[in-house]
């Protein structure tokens, strides 16, 4: 969870130096690794092993904690997370609410990305309760101990945006209706294309066969 979230950021930070924008602040990267992954990490730290896990084959004596599929996911999910807050940035500034104020422009794009990086990594901590079963098998509402993290969480980071005094802070801004459901479809379509994935990885067998 954690491998893949940081890859996330590490390839945003370079994405954004690389196209000359201003996608995230430090001050949001802190939160984020500080604050709204740690409860979501914790409680992961403490879920029962997956449905079926007995049932895989035993893991080589030399086999590393990066093999069974972990690697190729850290790295495809992580690239997959960066995608979509580059992307919600981008449709920002190209579609903005605010047209012909720049400085509008730039703090709601910045705001979208910064919520998006955060929800998005609260909805990827229920895909990484298995690499290849499905949310719906593994059971997303089983554990209360991670659905409390989420939502603590959750709370925390929607209270950077809309608690007055935390916007200076945060460099963030309110945003509307229609910007909220950019964020919102852009940090669940995680869990979908994820979820598209897994499948096409069972249909292949690639869950019978990790080691």
């Amino acid at each position: 969870y954690l491998l893949s979230a940081n890859t996330a950021e590490v390839l945003t930070i370079f994405l954004s130096t690389l196209f000359g924008w201003d996608v995230l602040q430090p001050v949001h990267l802190l939160w984020i690794n500080l604050v709204t992954d740690t409860f979501p990490a914790i409680a992961l730290g403490v879920e029962p092993a997956e449905p079926g896990v007995m049932n895989h084959k035993p893991r080589g004596r030399k086999a590393s904690f990066f093999s069974g599929g972990v690697l190729s996911s850290i790295i495809y999910q992580g690239v997959l997370q960066a995608a979509i807050v580059m992307s919600v940035y981008g449709l920002a500034i190209a579609y903005p609410v605010h047209v012909g104020d720049n400085h509008a422009i730039h703090a709601d794009a910045l705001t979208m990305a910064f919520a998006t990086l955060g929800l998005i990594q609260l909805f990827h901590a229920y895909n990484v309760k298995s690499v290849y079963q499905s949310i719906l098998t593994v059971g997303p509402f089983k554990s209360k101990t991670f659905n409390w993290s989420i939502l603590v969480s959750f709370i925390l980071l929607m209270a950077t945006i809309v608690v007055e005094p935390l916007e200076g802070i945060f460099h963030v801004t309110k945003l509307d209706l229609s910007q909220w459901a950019i964020v919102l479809a852009g940090s669940f379509s995680m869990i979908l294309i994820v979820e598209i994935v897994k499948f096409v990885q069972r249909k292949l067998g690639l869950d019978k066969n990790a080691i």
